[in-house]
């Protein structure tokens, strides 16, 4: 329904522009015909999509033949049909939509004696690849800004090309990836990711490692839902990240083979493709992918006891890396042209190697040295991921009528070995072996869920429409954790029982939507409601400790919006969300790496719950485009991460539930063709946060300000030669207990085409000026950390792609010289 919706705001506004060009044009005089005015036609068709079904709300734009500008537009109605005036000429027609493919119509001719031209009916294609884009005199936007989503279009990003999905996600507007691979949207961790509008399970067990996993040459685009309708899940208090990956249902055989080499190592080689014969069409991924990423710590701590103050200095270095693989292969079968079933599978399983050395040095009141040590730490990952999918789309004879039907089930393993040896050393700096220490762990992960879902879409009279859903999801996570010493005397490991701990995690939520939508003239509105009952189980076995949580949850939305004069169009929006704790956050121990600084988890949180409004403005030009969206967000029983130390100097880092957050802030997206070979794009998000954290501490009460900015330059220049600049900036961010000081980054890439279009070789200088580099600070009244952490070193990456039988026709001049393709539709 969020996709409708959005497919309808993009498309009033639109109609908004081109309508008042149209105007515009009128008043031009008619070339060769003694000065008079040219005569008034008209564009006329039905726009369909392959099983008959009306397109509504389609964009369709009228550009002149000789210098491909634009001339006029309009869009479809809810029985796909459109009329658009215009003075008599030579055109072609571009028709677009979120959902499906952009079709062309060339040679569309409105001729002084045949002023009425009905093109009767237009077929069209579901948007599902890039694989068969057409290239035109304007190439596809990469921002397409709409009132409750955004898209961005990253296939012709430079600056990820070689990368993964973090890669992706970090030079997305208002997105930021931390240190640990954690998502963030508009300042907030409390995001929800789907992949192809669904959850999946690749994200069950990590996440972060899960986005390492996805190659960003097959990712598509990247939503941005800020403001989800009920059709959603609740999860996700910032809103929805949908990263929607490549598939292709052209007939034949047709495919995309990236491959990418790198410094610091990175090497990947994927392959997407599809064959389509008849009522079967098979598509899939295979991908392998190798990397070895080096970064550094540094890491100063002062803690105040009795006025009198030590110090902790930590310097590490280390190396991230691993081999990975991806199966992803699945068939839609037509039974009709209105029902398809569609089944698929995919499997991802890796190998990880990750090494640590870090020194440790404890220093007096006096600054004078007391002690030294030195920890190495090798970790050994297996892991594999399962995703089994069914899914059944039925339409009826009545116009936009439907019925979906799904299965999901994603299983996740994860057996992690790792090995921690500590020597420490007399103050000449030679090592003392009578107090070496060695330790190990071994870390056992294993996820399961399943999901059962259906949605049922009713149209009612005019453009009213109803639409129902059911969904079930059921998830069980089973962790056991297992930390061992060992033992010099009896020569034996021994468990650490204090610190060991099997955790299990069982969830289940049943939930029901519904939503009523209409258009009256040019105001659209959609109401909807939401209920999800939860279930959540948590047991600690070593313990026997067990926690039950049971609760219900109505979450409300509302999206109203109303076409202005002038290509102005504006929104008003509000939703509830839910942010459940994730295992991660629930497990006592979640890493033994380094004994000083332990992250632990806390069994005992509850779910955060935030009302969130926002109202959203869009302004559109010819060759320009700008949106904001002012927002605020008001979060109960938000959670922070908290920081102590215990007498001995072991600092831990908690999750805790505080009062409340009050967030506020202005987001400003642009998109500007200022030639035809260079577009420019950024955006700009300033926010206030207001804290209340005075159940557990009045210090943690906080009220700042923060910003995040990104600009994006694309040139393309002669011989087929295309460079892009991308600057970002991610301003001081105050916490509960200290801040994130600012940082920036440059990424640059320069892109070659090859073989007629066919293929193109990359070039990418990522983090150009090495300035990526992630600094916080803790600041109270007992103690000061600062942490210096770099992730990742400037690296240059190589990429070749080649794309399969990607045109069927012949290219052909149009008589005003430009490249036009005869589609073939």
């Amino acid at each position: 329904m969020l996709k409708s919706c959005m497919v309808l705001v993009l498309a009033l506004t639109i109609e908004g522009l081109t309508i008042d060009m149209a105007l515009a044009q009128n008043h031009n005089h008619y070339e060769g015909r003694g000065g008079g005015e040219k005569p008034i036609g008209s564009i006329a068709g039905i726009v369909q999509d392959a099983a008959g079904q009306p397109a509504e709300y389609a964009t369709v734009s009228v550009f002149r033949m000789r210098d491909s500008t634009l001339s006029t537009g309009a869009i479809t109605d809810a029985e796909g049909k459109f009329k658009i005036e215009t003075s008599a000429g030579r055109y072609y027609l571009k028709i677009e939509s979120l959902s499906f493919t952009p079709k062309i119509l060339t040679n569309v001719k409105v001729h002084p004696d045949q002023l009425e031209v009905n093109l009767q009916t237009i077929s069209v294609s579901e948007r599902t690849s890039n694989l068969e884009e057409v290239e035109i005199s304007a190439e596809k936007s990469q921002v397409e800004i709409g009132l409750d989503k955004k898209v961005f279009n990253v296939q012709k990003d430079l600056s990820s090309v070689g990368g993964n999905a973090a890669d992706v996600l970090e030079n997305v507007p208002s997105v930021i990836v931390d240190v640990d691979g954690k998502v963030s949207l508009r300042g907030s961790e409390n995001v929800r990711i789907l992949i192809d509008g669904k959850p999946s399970g690749l994200m069950g067990i990590s996440p972060a490692k899960a986005l390492e996993q996805i190659s960003a040459s097959t990712i598509e685009s990247i939503e941005i839902i800020t403001n989800p309708s009920v059709r959603y899940d609740a999860e996700g208090i910032a809103g929805i990240i949908n990263i929607i990956l490549k598939k292709n249902r052209a007939n034949g055989f047709n495919g995309m083979l990236n491959m990418t080499t790198g410094y610091p190592h990175r090497h990947n080689a994927n392959l997407t493709f599809n064959y389509k014969v008849n009522k079967v069409n098979l598509f899939g991924t295979l991908g392998v992918r190798y990397r070895q990423r080096p970064g550094s710590i540094i890491y100063h701590r002062e803690t105040t006891v009795n006025d009198t103050i030590t110090t902790l200095d930590q310097d590490g270095d280390f190396t991230r890396g691993g081999l990975s693989y991806t199966y992803r292969l699945g068939t839609d079968y037509f039974i009709s042209k209105k029902s398809t079933v569609t089944v698929s599978a995919g499997i991802s399983p890796s190998s990880s190697l990750n090494d640590r050395n870090t020194d440790y040095r404890t220093y007096d009141y006096n600054n004078v040295l007391q002690n030294l040590s030195t920890r190495s730490t090798i970790d050994n990952d297996e892991e594999s991921s399962l995703d089994l999918n069914f899914g059944y789309v039925q339409h009826f004879k009545k116009k936009l009528q439907s019925f979906t039907f799904d299965i999901r089930y994603s299983s996740g393993l994860e057996d992690g070995f790792t090995e921690m040896d500590e020597e420490y050393e007399l103050l000449d700096y030679v090592a003392d072996h009578n107090n070496s220490l060695s330790q190990r762990t071994n870390d056992l992960k294993k996820q399961s869920n399943l999901v059962i879902e259906a949605g049922y879409t009713y149209p009612l009279a005019g453009a009213a429409k109803l639409e129902f859903g059911y969904k079930t999801g059921i998830q069980n996570k089973d962790l056991d954790f297992l930390v061992e010493e060992f033992n010099d005397s009896s020569q034996t490991w021994l468990n650490l029982t204090d610190i060991s701990n099997h955790f299990i995690y069982d969830e289940v939520i049943h939930a029901a939507y519904g939503i009523y939508s209409n258009k009256i003239k040019k105001f659209s509105y959609k109401v909807g409601l939401r209920a999800e009952q939860t279930y959540v189980t948590t047991a600690l076995i070593e313990t026997n400790e067990v926690y039950d949580k049971e609760y219900l949850h109505f979450f409300p939305s509302v999206h109203l919006s109303r076409k202005l004069k002038k290509e102005n169009q504006i929104q008003l929006s509000y939703s509830r969300r839910i942010k459940r704790p994730r295992s991660g956050s629930l497990i006592p121990f979640t890493s033994y790496a380094d004994p000083l600084n332990l992250w632990i988890g806390n069994p005992d949180l509850n779910p955060q719950l935030t009302n969130s409004f926002e109202i959203g403005h869009l302004k559109f030009w010819e060759s320009a485009s700008i949106g904001t969206s002012i927002y605020y967000r008001h979060t109960d029983s938000v959670v922070t991460r908290i920081r102590t130390i215990d007498s001995n100097g072991v600092s831990t880092t908690r999750p805790e539930n505080l009062n409340k957050q009050d967030e506020f802030g202005i987001e400003l997206t642009f998109s500007k063709d200022i030639t035809y070979w260079w577009k420019f794009n950024g955006s700009f998000n300033y926010f206030r946060s207001i804290l209340d954290g005075g159940n557990l501490n009045s210090t943690y009460n906080v009220d700042a300000f923060s910003y995040t900015g990104r600009v994006n330059s694309t040139m393309t220049l002669t011989n087929g030669f295309q460079l892009q600049i991308m600057y970002n900036y991610r301003g001081r961010r105050v916490t509960a207990q200290g801040s994130r000081l600012a940082m920036s980054f440059v990424d640059i890439g320069l892109k070659k085409s090859l073989l007629n279009k066919r293929g193109s070789l990359t070039l990418r200088l990522s983090d150009a000026f090495n300035s990526r580099r992630f600094v916080f600070e803790t600041y109270v009244p007992s103690f000061f950390i600062q942490t210096k952490y770099r992730h990742s070193t400037r690296g240059i990456f190589l990429n070749l792609t080649y794309k399969i039988n990607r045109y069927k026709a012949k290219r052909r001049k149009g008589r005003a010289g430009y490249d036009m393709q005869d589609m073939g539709m």
